[in-house]
């Protein structure tokens, strides 16, 4: 039971209040499962990740931050962040050419100095059985702990004087990012974000149109929107060939069930028709087009067009028994089948109205297909019972003639 907040976003931003006094925490508020699939899709654990790319690290870090301060101004982000990329100290040796050349010394003299007293050199191996352990010598922990012991290391020149390592280098140490991240070999700083409150797609819109406004960015630096943003493009283009190769198979077998392109495309009409309902729906409950929806329409329109196949059946038979005129005909098979089709319709929404009125986890998923599908069953029901009889005579005057 929830004892602080009456529900997570409410706790989230009690959790949110309390956590942001700790200045270089990045804060991400999601859930585990979710959290894996991000990081697995983008690399970061959010929804969205906006990658910044470019070849200098400072310049990516100006602008990084530019963007940051954009996409937090974007209605609907939250947990708006930019990836550390500074702040890691380093020990950085800089030699000094000029000075090296007065004692007769390479730069490669010093390297070693630093290489083999700091980083230790291979004396030997212990063995254990089948496993082998490298032995690494190297000065002891007083020697290089400090830029100021490193710089009384000492190294001999050629003509046998012995040389301190700060007489002949800088040794500081400095600011320096802790992990230089590339995408295909180019060097980058992702700003990760949630999205809450607006869909994902006009969210990108709107951030896209942000950055080409308020952002410049120098020739060699472009900005990329992945995440789930990014899969969701993907999943999206797998659809438009999907559900247009669907109705191609369903107009194919109503064509050899009836054997009449007119009825065959009589029965399609019910797919406009159910599309009007689901949007409409989704338009009334504040929803969008998202994949869950678009699989929502699939399925609708599996339960469109059995409706529209039971009652062209249904009027087909009276007319091949030929005891009835054609209008009489269509009434009647309408009539009869009224109650089969309404049957289907209101068992299909009531089985999914508890997922339309879910909120836990896993409800922005359900919400938006059973939205659609019980939308457009209120549409097509109605309209399959009046429409579909009233054409049933222009589309079938050819099968109509065969039968009589």
């Amino acid at each position: 039971e929830w004892t602080s907040a009456k529900n997570r976003i409410e706790l989230q931003g009690l959790m949110e209040e309390k956590l942001e006094q700790f200045p270089g925490l990045l804060l991400n508020f999601s859930q585990p499962i979710a959290t894996r699939v991000d990081e697995l899709l983008s690399g970061v654990k959010a929804q969205l990740a906006i990658k910044l790319f470019g070849p200098d690290l400072g310049v990516l870090a100006s602008k990084g931050q530019a963007l940051q301060k954009v996409v937090q101004g974007i209605d609907g982000t939250r947990d708006v962040a930019m990836e550390q990329i500074e702040g890691e100290a380093q020990l950085v040796v800089r030699p000094n050419r000029q000075q090296l050349s007065r004692y007769g010394l390479a730069v490669g003299d010093v390297m070693e100095v630093v290489r083999d007293g700091l980083g230790g050199r291979v004396a030997g191996q212990i063995i254990n059985g089948n496993e082998r352990y490298d032995i690494y010598v190297r000065l002891a922990k007083e020697f290089r702990d400090n830029p100021q012991t490193i710089a009384d290391l000492r190294l001999q020149s050629p003509t046998g004087a012995w040389v301190r390592l700060g007489d002949v280098a800088d040794i500081t140490i400095e600011s320096g990012p802790p992990q230089v991240r590339r995408d295909d070999v180019q060097r980058r700083v992702v700003i990760q974000a949630n999205v809450q409150g607006r869909d994902m797609g006009s969210v990108v819109a709107d951030i896209r149109k942000a950055i080409a406004d308020q952002v410049d960015l120098p020739p060699g630096y472009s900005v990329d929107i992945g995440g789930q943003f990014e899969n969701q493009q993907r999943a999206q283009k797998r659809l438009m060939i999907v559900v247009p190769l669907s109705i191609g198979l369903i107009a194919l077998i109503l064509y050899f069930a009836f054997h009449s392109v007119g009825q065959a495309l009589l029965i399609l009409v019910n797919l406009p028709l159910a599309m009007i309902g689901g949007i409409f729906a989704l338009f009334l409950s504040g929803q969008y087009l998202s994949v869950p929806s678009s699989i929502g329409f699939i399925t609708l329109f599996g339960v469109a067009v059995l409706n529209g196949v039971v009652m062209v059946e249904a009027i087909n038979m009276r007319l091949e028994s030929g005891r009835e005129a054609v209008a009489s005909a269509i009434y009647e098979g309408a009539i009869s089948r009224l109650r089969p089709v309404l049957m289907t319709a209101i068992v299909a929404a009531l089985g999914l109205i508890p997922m339309i009125l879910s909120n836990g986890g896993g409800s922005e998923i359900q919400r938006p297909l059973a939205t659609v599908i019980v939308g457009g069953l209120v549409t097509s029901t109605f309209l399959t019972l009046f429409v579909l009889p009233a054409l049933f005579g222009w589309f079938s005057k050819g099968k109509i003639a065969d039968m009589r």
